[in-house]
């Protein structure tokens, strides 16, 4: 593993600085947030991450946002300054009274005791909101799906998962789109990855499946980690394999920030996976922990490895200065 060696023990790195960082990943509901997340999750392991909703958030149940015309986009229905709050005393290591949603009655619950742990992963619609919001939150995540992918991921969510009625589901996603192109989009400006989700060209090939085409991009960092190999087997490609992916790098602007940009699409070879899952747990300095959970690996599995290894070599710049 070469010069990988010196860095075991990254985990340790966080422990020892008794520092709490907190990543923010921003989107619409239904974009797929919770799932671009779940590799630091995984590979850090539940000792050292937690997480929570900003739904719990809402200052308005479901009847009150009715009652005043207003969707859960509108930062009028959420309580902005107390989540501030709530993360300044989660950084000084202290715990909270955090407040509960209830998504399947739309009202709130009895607040619940939260305690931080080193890494605190927070999702929803405004984690980027406000200056004081931004100052906070040290790792930048914003899910940017195409209205199509959002229409059908947000469906099965919402009818399947939670119980809602198609027609009400639809009507949500019709009265919400103004509001989040007032409130939301605009927090992209400020991420430090930017995840843009498309259909798949490989639909043919691939039929129906969890495939998605992904363009991830970064903002260029001043002192990035040392080298991450993205090993790919030709002569395995060239031989047996029925493996239809691609995967696409150019640099760029975005918002007035130098940035890379990765495209990737279809099912990744398996080594190529692996081979980035091993190094970044070596750094971690964890000897288990992974992101697969199906037999397909997709643009998703890979996104995660990256997004992983930009929040280390984030981590490594705050832990230095």
């Amino acid at each position: 593993m070469g010069s990988l060696k010196k860095h075991i023990g990254f985990k340790d790195r966080i422990l020892k600085s008794k520092k709490i960082f907190i990543i923010g990943v921003a989107g619409d509901s239904g974009s797929g947030k919770t799932t671009f997340v779940k590799g630091i999750q995984n590979m850090f392991g539940s000792d050292m991450v937690c997480n929570f909703s900003l739904d719990d958030y809402h200052s308005l149940d479901r009847d009150g946002r009715a009652k005043r015309g207003i969707t859960a986009l509108n930062p009028e229905a959420n309580n902005l300054e107390q989540l501030y709050q709530d993360l300044v005393k989660l950084k000084k290591r202290e715990s909270i009274m955090k407040p509960v949603y209830e998504h399947a009655t739309g009202t709130f619950g009895k607040p619940v005791k939260f305690d931080p742990k080193p890494i605190i992963i927070i999702e929803g619609l405004m984690p980027f909101y406000t200056d004081k919001l931004r100052e906070v939150v040290d790792f930048k995540i914003f899910v940017d799906p195409e209205r199509s992918v959002k229409r059908k991921w947000k469906i099965k969510r919402d009818v399947k998962d939670r119980g809602h009625k198609m027609e009400e589901v639809m009507k949500e996603i019709i009265a919400r789109e103004p509001d989040y192109k007032k409130f939301i989009d605009f927090e992209k400006i400020y991420a430090e990855v930017v995840i843009k989700i498309r259909p798949t060209k490989f639909a043919d090939v691939l039929g129906e499946s969890d495939n998605v085409s992904i363009r991830l991009i970064q903002r260029l960092l001043d002192i990035p980690l040392e080298n991450l190999p993205l090993g790919i087997d030709l002569a395995k490609l060239l031989g047996k394999t029925k493996t239809s992916f691609s995967l696409d790098f150019e640099g760029g602007d975005y918002y007035g920030y130098d940035v890379s940009k990765i495209t990737i699409d279809g099912t990744i070879p398996e080594e190529v996976l692996e081979e980035l899952q091993e190094r970044i747990l070596e750094f971690i300095g964890n000897s288990s922990g992974s992101i697969f959970s199906s037999e397909c690996n997709t643009a998703t599995d890979l996104t995660q490895l990256l997004i992983t290894w930009r929040f280390l070599e984030k981590i490594d710049n705050i832990l230095k200065n």
